[in-house]
C-alpha cells in the first residue's frame, strides 16, 4: 500500500495531467528545424579523412571531408527545403589550425558572418584568449546580427565582455 504522501503525489500528477489534456492546444503542428555545427576548430578547408591536407587524388575520388564550403552548401540546400530553419553553432570555432593561431577572432568572425549563422554558443576555446580576446569577437557577432548565447557564463563582472552575450 502506498504511503499517504505518495498517494497525494500520484493524485496530483493524475489531476494535473487531466487538466492539461483538457486545455485544448492548437491542433496545427509546429516544426522546428535546427541546422547545427560545433567543434569546427577553424577547419576552414576540406581535409582528408585523417585530418590532413586533401590530395588531388582524394579530391578527384571524392574522399575529402569537411570545410566551410561544404557546410554552407548543405545549409543553403536544407534552408530551401525547410523554411524558417535556424542555423546554429554550439561553440569551439576557435583553435585547431594556423588560421586561428595567426588571425584569431578576425578570421572566425569573418567566416561565421559569411556563413550566416542565426545564433552561436560559446565553447571553452572561445575563452582561450581571455576576456580581451573574446570581446572583439562578441562585438563583431553583434554587428553581423548574430546572437551569441553564453551558456553558464556570467559576464557582469568583466568590463571587456559585460552585456555582449545573451
Amino acid at each position: 500500500m502506498l504511503a499517504m504522501p505518495s498517494k497525494w503525489r500520484l493524485f496530483a500528477i493524475l489531476l494535473a495531467s487531466n487538466l492539461t489534456a483538457s486545455l485544448g492546444f492548437d491542433s496545427e503542428a509546429f516544426t522546428l528545424t535546427i541546422l547545427h555545427t560545433n567543434d569546427v576548430h577553424s577547419h576552414i578547408e576540406e581535409t582528408s579523412k585523417y585530418g590532413g591536407v586533401c590530395s588531388e587524388k582524394d579530391k578527384n575520388d571524392s574522399k575529402c571531408v569537411g570545410g566551410v564550403a561544404r557546410i554552407v552548401t548543405k545549409v543553403k540546400e536544407l534552408k530551401e527545403k525547410h523554411q524558417g530553419a535556424l542555423f546554429m553553432n554550439g561553440g569551439d570555432f576557435y583553435q585547431g589550425t594556423p588560421y586561428y593561431t595567426i588571425l584569431k577572432y578576425q578570421m572566425v568572425s569573418t567566416i561565421m558572418s559569411a556563413m550566416k549563422y542565426d545564433q552561436v554558443c560559446l565553447g571553452n576555446h572561445e575563452f582561450d584568449d581571455g576576456p580581451k580576446g573574446l570581446a572583439p569577437f562578441l562585438e563583431s557577432m553583434k554587428a553581423a546580427n548574430i546572437s551569441v548565447v553564453g551558456t553558464n557564463t556570467d559576464f557582469s563582472q568583466e568590463p571587456a565582455t559585460s552585456g555582449k552575450a545573451d
